[in-house]
């Protein structure tokens, strides 16, 4: 293939996937969704979805995929880099919040990566997990500082605390963005309280 065709099929796959997300994101869930409407709505043939996806599931996957590599992995790699825990778990619960804020299409994303039973999804799921793993082992390594509650079980506190964070599409105005700084500060507060931080939280910095 060469380089302008190449370019131009990316091209094409890029508006095909940007499309598909946006009717989704109306649609509700990726599950309620057929390939005729698929088709539809990015003004498509089967063939054509075929030719660049294979199939509806490797559509959604690339939807999907294309989410994480562009956002979640850099967010996830550069929480990785920081050494000091407190550090790590403020910068995770203000980039991870602000993602959220967003990208009103993760509502439908999440519900669908933790409920697809799609071997295809592994790859997926597996990324989220990366993100569970870093902040569980996070909050871990805070308790064996002695930095936070004793009693505090970090599997439970990065499910509860990712739930509270992923929770936010549901009553988010995200046609009014202006109050995301605040959201992030409210969440860091209540994720540092939670488990009992007696430290003052780090300074903001940029997510990435």
């Amino acid at each position: 293939m060469t380089g302008k065709r190449q370019k131009n099929a990316e091209k094409n796959r890029e508006k095909i996937m940007e499309t598909t997300l946006q009717f989704l994101l109306k649609k509700g869930s990726t599950g309620a969704a057929s390939t005729t409407e698929i088709c539809a709505a990015a003004n498509l043939t089967r063939p054509t979805l075929y030719h660049y996806f294979g199939s509806k599931r490797g559509l959604l996957l690339a939807v999907h995929m294309r989410l994480i590599e562009r956002d979640l992995a850099p967010l996830i790699e550069k929480a990785g880099s920081i050494a000091d825990p407190l550090q790590r778990l403020s910068f995770m619960v203000r980039a991870f919040t602000e993602h959220i804020c967003m990208h009103p299409e993760l509502r439908v994303l999440i519900h669908d990566t933790l409920t697809m039973e799609d071997k295809h999804f592994v790859s997926v799921r597996d990324v989220w997990k990366k993100h569970y793993i870093l902040l569980k082992d996070t909050i871990n390594e805070l308790k064996a500082a002695k930095k936070i509650d004793n009693d505090i079980k970090p599997s439970w506190a990065a499910l509860f605390f990712l739930g509270m964070q992923t929770w936010i599409t549901y009553w988010f105005d995200f046609n009014k963005n202006d109050s995301v700084e605040q959201i992030k500060e409210a969440a860091l507060r209540l994720v540092l309280s939670g488990l009992g931080c007696k430290e003052a939280p780090p300074k903001r910095e940029e997510p990435l």
